[in-house]
């Protein structure tokens, strides 16, 4: 029967062809882990045109002249000045969400203070620009979302400390 869980002395190669393409994977990654979002700023919804809008009217003008609509309709009144990008007109929600995240900063310092370490700082760092782990509380927040332990800590450390870019070869 098998004994499943138990560590064990076996090594599995990656082939040459792997290794390179595999390296720079993970380095990309690195340094992808390390952007903040990107939210999409353009406009998300198209404006109507002109052509649109007069037909609105011309729709609600019929329904006045048969008693279906109350004089003074506007169909088109409410909706919010568009804006032009690119020769296109229409609507963004980068505003909202701009406002959004900035009223979530002064609500909770600390959060997005613990958000501008995680996107901008090397990983391997154990003190984050102005902030180090102290000030956040003693707690490791790589190692914690990594599942935290000695093994996460020893391999940020040897990546932070060896000056080899391949450091994990040196384990063999």
């Amino acid at each position: 029967m098998g004994g499943g869980g138990k560590g064990g002395g076996q090594t599995t190669e990656i082939p040459d062809w792997l290794r390179d393409p595999t390296i720079r994977n993970l380095e990309r990654a690195e340094t992808v882990q390390q952007m903040e979002y990107q939210p999409w700023t353009g406009l998300d919804v198209a404006a109507q045109t002109p052509m649109q809008q007069l037909a609105n009217q011309q729709a609600v003008g019929a329904a006045q002249a048969f008693g279906m609509a109350p004089a003074g309709f506007d169909p088109n009144a409410g909706m919010p000045q568009a804006t032009t990008q690119g020769g296109i007109s229409g609507y963004s929600s980068f505003p909202m969400f701009e406002q959004a995240r900035l009223e979530a900063e002064a609500r909770d310092p600390r959060t997005a203070q613990i958000r501008d370490v995680l996107y901008n700082s090397p990983i391997s760092a154990r003190s984050y620009g102005d902030v180090d782990v102290a000030s956040l509380g003693g707690v490791n927040y790589v190692d914690q979302l990594n599942g935290g332990g000695a093994a996460t800590n020893q391999v940020a450390q040897k990546a932070k400390t060896t000056p080899s870019k391949n450091w994990w070869e040196e384990e063999k």
